[in-house]
Order: structure tokens, then C-alpha cells, then sequence
């Protein structure tokens, strides 16, 4: 694994060599082939989407918190080539911002407190655009309730990866657009040292991930510069991920990174290499672990077969519920890919559930679950994005679960062509139910502000 040629080579933590990926269940855990427990999302965003005649399609949920009143709060998605959807917490429409041409919206994160050149300090929005390898940034005005988002992006920036690793590690190369080699994944953290606010951007079809500084200029627009990158193995066991196959999933194979999310407190990047598991970074050294912490289950048509596992191919989004001093869990949409034509048949009735890890520690594997439908809000199926916010809101006493419905209205008929998309809303009161005794981190620890 590599780095750029200004940071020194990725070693692991000394303190997690002696751990072996996927060996750290708790015993009392179901096995990967038990039914898992249903949770019921107690509202969904309206309308599905696509909503215009852009091929709009739901991706990834973040949250905002209002300063004052957390029932004005916002959930702030990104829908790809339909731009950004911004909800209130009962699901309905506040404003829509549709993409630039040849813009698609991948990734959407939040971040508060972005000092401006005047010394003022704003909240933000900002979304990976894959289709134009950029990266997209909204002011978030909280005095404006129907259109709070405004685009405060620096119309001169440059693009996220203006190069790429050659597939055999040996060179970088340059990248045009047009390869759609581009930014995907995508997460905000806040340089307690600097007070910078950076961005973690995942580079699609590749193993790299970068780290981008917000850079804001005199006139007030949002910029980024690079600060340092990670090159991941392009193998895994045996496995080229390089291996690509038309017809068999089982086959198919990526290299590339999409959930991320960053524990500030800790200086610890959560990130999903897809069809691999879950890996840390540590961002106060620099430093990568060597090996995932977590794997997939792999295939049966692999070396890297997994039957172990807890979260099946394909792992995307992450997200946190912090406690206090630490406490609180890592959750990984385990998508799978039941849906659609030639799906799986080995995932142990692992696709479209979530797994559970611990937030500090080893990130011990708790459990798992799965969403179910709730009257005629329909269930959770292929979850690209979820965000998690550990703090009471009206009508969420322990925090709320948002996750990108792959499949709404149901499955379609299986074709992989859904209908529409959008998010589901689930109390995390709901999930703490469903698994008596497992989740007991209580809500208001720790606060985004």
C-alpha cells in the first residue's frame, strides 16, 4: 500500500496487528445464516425520486442540525444526476437543487463552523460531483426556511484527481474527466489543531482516498487542495480486484471505496472498500492499517471466501452514533446484491441488512438487522448511503437512522431497475429494541455543534 511521495508508508497500529480480520464476534451473536431482527423506518422522504426529468436516483443522506431549534433541522441527501434534496424530519420537500450539466451528486456531508475570511464562521453542505470530479459546496443559511442551501463553490477549482495509479501500481498517470475516474465517496472531518475543515474523497474505481482541505477564498467562494492520499491493495487473499465478468457477480470484483466517515474524537476514517470490508486510518499519524478490520464474506467462486462474515459484498455506507467519552457504534450497510438479474445465493440472508460494530476498541461485530415495511412505508433494500445522529429530535428520543432506499415501492419485480428511490427514516429506539441489551449507548453524549 502506498502513499503519496510527501507522507511517509502506510504501517499498521501496533495495537490492532494482533487482531485477524473477521475474528473478533462476540460469541452470543446469530450465526450469518440466522433471521435477523426487522425494525420497521417510521417515516420515508416524498417524493421517490427521480422527480424531474434528470436520471435522478437517491445516494446518500446527511444530517444538519439547527442551532437553536432541532426540530427545523434538515436531511440534506445527494441524488446523483438529479442534484441534492433537502427534507425536514417528517420526509417532506424543502428545497431542490438540481445538478450542473454533466454534474451527478454521489456523496453528501455537513460540516459546521467553517471559518470565512471575514472571521465569520458558516455551516455547510458539501457533495462529491463524480461527473465533474469536483466538489460542491452550499452555504446553509438556518434564517431561511424554504431555500437554505445556497452554492458558495469555487467556480476555479481544480479537479479532486487530476491523476490516477496505473492498474499496475507502478506509475501515476494523468485522469481526464471523461474516464470518470472521479470523486465518489465522500465524508467532512474538523482539524481540531487548525480548526480546517477537510474532506475525505474516495476515488471511483480505484483504491485511493484523498484528503482535501476546504480552502475559502477573499470573495467568499469554497475551494479544496490536496493535503495527502492512501493507495490501497488492488488485491485481497488471491483475489485481483481488478477481475471484472459480465455475467457472474460472483466474479466480479472492484478495487474501489464509497462509505466513509471520520471519528474525530478518536482521529480514526472508517472506509469501505466495497467488496472487501471495512479498514481504519489514522489521521493524527498518517497511518493505515495493513489489513481490513472487518472483510467481507468474499465468494464461493474466490480465494477470498468468507462463509463467517457478517456484512456480504458489496459494504457501503457508514455511519457513527457517538456517545460520550468515546462510547457509541460503527454501522455498515451490508448491501449485498440480491436484486436484480444473476444475484448472489450465499450471502446467509446478509443482503439489505446492517451490521453493528463497536465505535471504540477493537470495533467488536455486535449484531445485525434488517428493515421491514411499516403500513405503506415499504422496507429497506441495496442501502447505498446512511447517516446516524445520536441526539434526541422530535419524535427520534435516541437518535435517528437515515439510509437511501434502494428499491422503493419494493423490489420491481427483481429486474435491478427500481422504480424509484429514496430515504427512510428509523429510530434508533426501534433498532435499540430490537436488540435487547446489545445497544446501550444513550442518546445526547455528544452534540455536531
Amino acid at each position: 500500500m502506498g502513499e503519496s511521495e510527501t507522507m511517509r508508508a502506510l504501517i499498521p497500529f501496533a495495537a490492532l496487528l494482533l487482531l485477524s480480520a473477521c475474528g473478533q464476534e462476540k460469541s452470543a451473536v446469530p450465526t450469518a445464516t440466522a433471521s435477523l431482527p426487522l425494525v420497521k423506518p417510521v417515516a420515508e422522504t416524498a417524493p421517490g425520486l427521480p422527480d424531474s426529468v434528470q436520471t435522478g436516483d437517491a445516494d446518500d443522506p446527511s444530517f444538519w442540525l439547527h442551532p437553536t431549534d432541532p426540530a427545523k433541522s434538515l436531511v440534506i441527501t445527494a441524488v446523483k444526476g438529479s442534484g441534492l434534496r433537502v427534507y425536514d424530519l417528517q420526509g417532506k420537500l424543502v428545497q431542490r437543487i438540481d445538478a450542473q450539466p454533466d454534474g451527478r451528486y454521489n456523496n453528501v456531508d455537513v460540516a459546521y463552523g467553517l471559518r470565512r475570511a471575514d472571521g465569520s464562521t458558516i455551516d455547510i453542505a458539501v457533495a462529491s460531483d463524480r461527473g465533474r470530479d469536483r466538489l460542491v459546496v452550499w452555504a446553509i443559511d438556518p434564517a431561511n426556511p424554504t431555500a437554505p442551501l445556497t452554492d458558495i463553490s469555487d467556480p476555479n477549482q481544480g479537479p479532486v484527481f487530476p491523476t490516477r495509479l496505473s492498474q499496475d501500481g507502478k506509475s501515476e498517470i494523468d485522469n481526464p474527466v471523461s474516464d470518470q475516474v472521479s470523486a465518489y465517496g465522500l465524508t467532512l472531518w474538523q482539524d481540531r489543531a487548525t480548526g480546517e475543515v477537510r474532506a475525505v474523497v474516495a476515488q471511483r474505481k480505484a483504491a485511493r482516498l484523498a484528503e482535501q482541505r476546504l480552502v475559502v477564498k477573499q470573495d467568499g467562494t469554497v475551494g479544496h487542495e490536496r493535503v495527502r492520499h492512501w493507495d490501497f491493495p488492488t488485491s485481497h487473499k488471491g483475489q485481483d480486484l481488478w477481475a471484472e465478468h459480465d455475467t457472474d457477480p460472483e466474479q466480479d470484483w472492484s478495487p474501489q471505496f464509497e462509505g466513509l466517515v471520520v471519528d474525530a474524537e478518536a482521529g480514526i476514517l472508517f472506509a469501505g472498500q466495497e467488496d472487501v470490508g471495512l479498514w481504519r486510518v489514522n489521521l493524527t499519524t498518517g497511518k493505515a492499517d495493513d489489513k481490513p478490520f472487518y472483510e467481507t464474506r468474499g465468494s464461493v467462486k474466490s480465494p477470498f471466501n468468507n462463509p463467517d462474515s457478517k456484512v456480504a459484498r458489496d459494504v457501503e455506507g457508514l455511519a457513527l452514533y457517538r456517545g460520550a467519552d468515546g462510547t457509541g457504534y460503527l454501522i455498515a450497510s451490508s448491501q449485498g446484491d440480491a436484486h436484480g438479474d444473476g444475484g448472489h445465493s450465499d450471502n446467509g440472508g446478509l443482503d439489505d441488512s446492517f451490521a453493528i460494530f463497536e465505535r471504540g476498541g477493537q470495533n467488536l461485530y455486535l449484531g445485525s438487522f434488517k428493515l421491514t415495511a411499516n403500513g405503506t412505508i415499504d422496507a429497506g433494500q441495496e442501502c447505498d448511503g446512511a447517516e446516524l445522529v445520536s441526539i434526541p429530535l422530535p419524535g427520534y428520543p435516541n437518535g435517528l437512522l437515515m439510509v437511501q432506499d434502494g428499491y422503493n415501492d419494493d423490489l420491481n419485480g427483481m429486474t435491478g431497475n427500481p422504480s424509484a428511490t429514496n430515504f427512510k427514516y428509523v429510530s434508533w429506539a426501534d433498532v435499540m429494541a430490537a436488540l435487547p441489551g446489545t445497544l446501550t449507548v444513550p442518546a445526547g453524549g455528544w452534540s455536531p455543534r
